[in-house]
């Protein structure tokens, strides 16, 4: 009798201590919706303790106050005191946690509307075969070129639509918000559990970098290459490299020269033919060489496809086209375990970040959407070779071929919004 008494008396004062929890974050939360959110001192005495209750019981008090999720006590706090590791982390895990979320929503989005455009898809295929196909113009020996046998683009490719770039802004960031880390970390960046966005904190250096690529330069302005060069599509053929990301790559090319006025050098060099080990170690001796023999060139491009469940589909509709979504990433050097990888330095890292940056604003204001959230990773990733180093996961395995062509349009645009100067964010 008295054990049972000794157990009710335990269960209720632990809902009761969860119910004082769970008020105080309500009120906590409450409270601070009055006041400034950029206080240069502010303070937030929370026990350590009680942070990570907060912290697991983040949505449901965000939710109660009516924030939705929000921010937090506890995220507001790691902000502005973000000077322990332990915090630091569970600020990273409750960014991935609600990445988890997105990424399945959009994936039951796009579930529903797969047989939208499996079927369309189908109508444009069974169209296209009484038209007459239109001659094209490959490499010769394109697939698996060695370093120094590489082509400035002189390609020409299969336009199935006429896409018109976009002229006018559909969102508008203003400059604070831009200047703003916590409103830039949440509008802008995927970050990996394995790294922490420490780089970030000097918003105003990078969108101070000059991104401009200089046209009037001898050519080739920009070098395009696959470090993973087999990574094809749902509906490609391994033995032909134009329906790999290869084919991307060339596309890429073209259109940037014809439309934009860029010199573009694409290196179909394969780093991956028996295994994806070590990719990266064994394409940098052909970019060092391609770079010694075109030192001009400013603007260095690694074209990759991401991975993702087989359930989910990178796809947006522009101008009524069914485009890849892709995303622009970056590799730190820093790791949450070792701290500053010196054995991968990069002295380009901050201006890679200025770039990707600008180009992730641009993308989102031209066009919403066609864009996932820059993601920023622990490792080099060969992106020390120039300042300007892009690495871009265009789609992914689970798009089609035509999907992908069709987004290379407007990503070249995007691109040239950058390398123009039209949009500087300064």
């Amino acid at each position: 009798m008295r054990r049972r008494r000794k157990k009710k008396m335990l269960l209720i004062l632990g809902v009761f201590c969860l119910l004082i929890c769970i008020v105080s974050g309500v009120l906590i939360e409450n409270s601070r919706q009055g006041t400034e959110k950029d206080k240069a001192n502010e303070q937030v005495f929370i026990p350590f303790l009680f942070r990570e209750i907060v912290y697991e019981l983040h949505p449901f008090y965000a939710y109660l106050s009516g924030r939705g999720g929000d921010s937090s006590p506890i995220a507001d706090y790691l902000w502005d005191h973000a000077d322990s590791d332990k915090i630091k982390k569970y600020h990273l895990e409750l960014l991935e946690k609600e990445n988890e979320v997105a990424a399945i929503e959009q994936a039951v989005l796009e579930e529903e509307n797969a047989s939208f455009f499996i079927e369309k898809e189908n109508k444009n295929r069974e169209s296209l075969k009484n038209e007459e196909e239109p001659e094209t113009k490959y490499f010769i020996n394109e697939f698996c070129l060695t370093a120094g046998s590489g082509f400035v683009s002189n390609v020409e490719s299969i336009v199935r639509f006429s896409f018109r770039p976009e002229e006018m802004k559909r969102v508008s960031y203003r400059k604070e918000d831009l200047h703003d880390f916590k409103f830039v970390m949440e509008h802008f960046y995927t970050v990996d559990a394995s790294t922490s966005p420490v780089a970030l904190n000097e918003l105003s250096e990078l969108l101070a970098y000059d991104c401009s690529v200089d046209k009037q330069m001898e050519g080739p302005h920009i070098l395009i290459y696959h470090t993973h060069s087999q990574e094809g599509f749902r509906d490609s053929v391994q033995s032909d490299a134009n329906t790999l990301i290869q084919g991307a790559g060339k596309l890429l090319a073209e259109i940037l020269r014809e439309e934009y006025g860029y010199s573009v050098y694409h290196h179909t060099g394969c780093y991956d033919i028996d295994t994806r080990d070590d990719a990266y170690a064994k394409a940098a001796p052909a970019l060092e060489e391609i770079l010694a023999q075109y030192p001009q060139i400013q603007v260095v491009i690694d074209l990759h496809r991401d991975g993702v469940a087989e359930n989910r589909h990178l796809v947006q509709q522009v101008q009524g086209v069914p485009m890849a979504q892709f995303m622009f990433f970056n590799g730190l050097s820093y790791s949450n375990k070792k701290g500053e990888l010196s054995y991968l330095p990069n002295a380009s890292k901050m201006a890679n970040l200025a770039l990707s940056l600008k180009l992730g604003i641009a993308a989102k204001e031209y066009y919403p959407g066609l864009t996932r959230d820059n993601y920023l990773n622990a490792y080099r990733y060969n992106m020390h070779y120039r300042d300007k180093s892009l690495l871009i996961e265009l789609g992914a395995q689970t798009n089609t071929v035509e999907e992908i062509r069709n987004a290379c349009y407007p990503l070249a645009h995007i691109l040239d919004l950058v390398f123009s100067g039209k949009e500087t964010y300064q």
